[in-house]
């Protein structure tokens, strides 16, 4: 009796081991964003998920955390940095708070064609600027996600600067989007997403900026009827890591989540444009007013306050990477 409980003993030890060299031969990965399920860029991380298990053969394993299950973008950005295990969507504008000169990336009327960023974050420029993140132990994996076309929601019309005198607009916790709005005539209040619709029904804000697929989703245009093609940001968004996990990969793993990386911008921007144009035929529908603008005027207005308004920025900044943008 006592050798066959030692043998059934030896059994279940054999078998757990066996259990957790099975989950260990996979190398997880957690990947945060707060986006929700559903969203344009929920479906390209499914995408980017199922590819990199094929390309893989099962031993990279992408578990995805929309709807910032794992916290904010700052608290995640704080994991990463210490090691954990996660790829997480960031911003341009937040990351300049630790590389100054990654903000241009996204300042208004930069560039009206997403293909010209893109070049410009495969460049010999932005190479070097996004190292020194390296220094900090963040590490860029995908620079030029595609977020879609930023516009103006208010309650009143908006075809010129002067238009936005007065006019409150809700902006995320960051000083490139307050510049920006300040720069277009607007006044900026910094407000989390979800307080928009309650802060439009009660007054306390006349619009917000984001791209069509976010007006829609959120609803606001259930309070707020007229939507401006303002296009002052074509908006790009990185996906960064730590370099302490990033470096405990293997060259060959690191190469299949780049590879598969590209396709899954590729398929994201598909997304992004047909949920765009979908999302501004919804809008038609439920009784927004889409207007155009001049372009001309809001560039104008804009250009020069954003160029003085980031002093740490490098010298002509914003000039400098506008021409190099035009020569793609």
């Amino acid at each position: 009796m006592k050798s066959f409980a030692k043998t059934f003993k030896t059994i279940i030890a054999t078998g757990l081991l066996g259990a957790t060299f099975c989950t260990q031969a996979a190398t997880e990965i957690m990947v945060a964003y707060g986006n929700q399920p559903g969203e344009p860029i929920d479906k390209a991380m499914h995408f980017w998920a199922d590819r990199v298990k094929e390309k893989s053969n099962g031993e990279i394993i992408f578990k995805l955390f929309p709807s910032s299950q794992l916290g904010a973008e700052t608290e995640v950005l704080e994991q990463a940095r210490f090691g954990a295990n996660i790829i997480t969507i960031s911003d341009y504008g937040a990351l300049m708070d630790i590389v100054p000169d990654l903000g241009v990336i996204n300042a208004p009327y930069i560039s009206q064609s997403f293909e010209k960023k893109s070049k410009l974050l495969h460049s010999d420029w932005f190479k070097e600027v996004s190292g020194q993140l390296e220094q900090h132990q963040l590490h860029i994996v995908v620079p030029d996600v595609v977020y879609g076309t930023r516009h103006l929601l208010t309650k009143k019309k908006v075809e010129k600067p002067a238009d936005l005198k007065g006019v409150k607009v809700r902006v995320q916790h960051s000083r490139l989007f307050l510049e920006t709005i300040k720069a277009m005539g607007g006044t900026p209040t910094p407000m989390s997403l979800a307080d928009v619709y309650p802060g439009l029904s009660e007054g306390i804000i006349d619009g917000l900026e984001n791209p069509a697929v976010v007006l829609f989703g959120g609803k606001f245009y259930e309070v707020a009827k007229n939507l401006s093609l303002t296009a002052h940001t074509k908006h790009m968004s990185p996906f960064v890591t730590g370099t302490i996990f990033w470096n405990k990969l293997t060259p060959h793993q690191q190469q299949i989540i780049m590879d598969t990386a590209r396709e899954m911008v590729a398929y994201g921007a598909g997304l992004i444009n047909d949920a765009e144009q979908q999302a501004f035929d919804e809008l038609q529908k439920a009784g927004v007013s889409i207007n155009d603008v001049d372009l001309n005027a809001f560039e104008n207005a804009v250009r020069d306050a954003i160029s003085r308004g980031f002093p740490e920025w490098s010298p002509n900044l914003y000039k400098n990477i506008q021409e190099k943008l035009a020569q793609f």
